[in-house]
C-alpha cells in the first residue's frame, strides 16, 4: 500500500507542476512563440491537457527560444504583420 500511495503521490506533484507550467505557458509563452494563437482564447484551453502532461518539454522548447534570436525574428514577423493590417485600412 505504500509504494502505491507514492506512487500516487508522485503523478500528483507531476500534474501539480504541469498545471502551473501551463498557466504560465499561456499566459506569458504562447503569444512569443506562436503569433496566431495571439487571439485564440479557446485553443488555449485546448492544450491545457497537453501542457499538463508534457510540461519538461515546455519547459526546455520555451527556454531554448528565448535563449535563441527566434523571438526577435517572430518580433519583425507580428511587425510586419500588423504594418500589413494598417496599410489594407
Amino acid at each position: 500500500m505504500i509504494v502505491a500511495e507514492g506512487i500516487i503521490l508522485i503523478a500528483q506533484v507531476y500534474c501539480v507542476i504541469g498545471l502551473v507550467v501551463a498557466l504560465a505557458f499561456i499566459s506569458f509563452g504562447l503569444g512569443r512563440v506562436e503569433l496566431a494563437a495571439r487571439g485564440a482564447y479557446l485553443f488555449r484551453l485546448q492544450i491545457i491537457p497537453g501542457l499538463i502532461l508534457l510540461w519538461p518539454v515546455v519547459i526546455v522548447r520555451w527556454i531554448a527560444l528565448e535563449r535563441s534570436g527566434e523571438k526577435i525574428l517572430l518580433d519583425k514577423e507580428e511587425k510586419e504583420l500588423h504594418e500589413e493590417q494598417e496599410a489594407k485600412k
